[in-house]
């Protein structure tokens, strides 16, 4: 099996978000849609044109957006570690 053909399951499924187990990896990884990771990408670049603007009123939103995305895809995480039963590779 070549990298371009590395199949693993498909563990849990929330939205834009995904929980999978990579075959050589010990802990499930976490995975995004492209273009939910596009957005990501552009909302954390707003954010940063905003803090080197000095508006961090303008920042709110952006930042917001962020936690909301991450918080999302950590709580994906995390209710298939508990509903799975696996360890999570960090301490909460």
């Amino acid at each position: 099996m070549n990298k371009n053909e590395v199949i693993g399951p498909i563990l849990a499924v929330s939205g834009n978000y995904a929980v999978v187990q990579l075959p050589s990896r010990n802990s499930p990884a976490a995975a995004i849609q492209g273009d939910s990771l596009k957005i990501l990408q552009e909302t954390v670049k707003e954010l940063t044109d905003c803090l080197a603007a000095g508006d961090l009123e303008e920042a709110r939103f952006p930042l917001n957006e962020i936690v909301t995305t991450i918080s999302e895809m950590v709580s994906t995480y995390e209710d298939a570690a508990r509903d799975l039963g696996f360890k999570l590779p960090y301490h909460s």
